[in-house]
């Protein structure tokens, strides 16, 4: 698994607060993932995630997609989708489980 740390946008912090911003490949899911989180401690766990994406298997296959989706939130650095793309090249995929849905 790859996970990269991104910076939050500054219209994005300043409408949410703190935010920590990772976006990676998951090999065992077969799918790029995103998390974008409120670092705020008064915040409710039920209201830290403001996006969590690719959590099921095969949900996102190409950086492009990923990264569009955290676009609102995050400074996307120009060699992102390339270091994406390295990541799952290198880290694989693995065959479905037969218990993941």
């Amino acid at each position: 698994m790859s996970r990269h740390e991104l910076d939050p946008l500054a219209q994005a912090a300043s409408t949410h607060g703190a935010l920590s911003i990772a976006i990676g490949w998951d090999a065992p899911l077969n799918s790029y993932f995103a998390i974008v989180q409120r670092e705020d401690d008064d915040v409710d766990d039920d209201d830290r995630d403001l996006l969590w994406i690719g959590t099921r298997y095969g949900e996102i296959l190409e950086p492009a997609t990923v990264i569009d989706v955290v676009r609102p939130f995050a400074a996307i650095r120009d060699d992102l989708a390339a270091t994406l793309g390295a990541d799952r090249f290198r880290e694989g995929s693995r065959l479905r489980a037969p218990w993941i849905r």
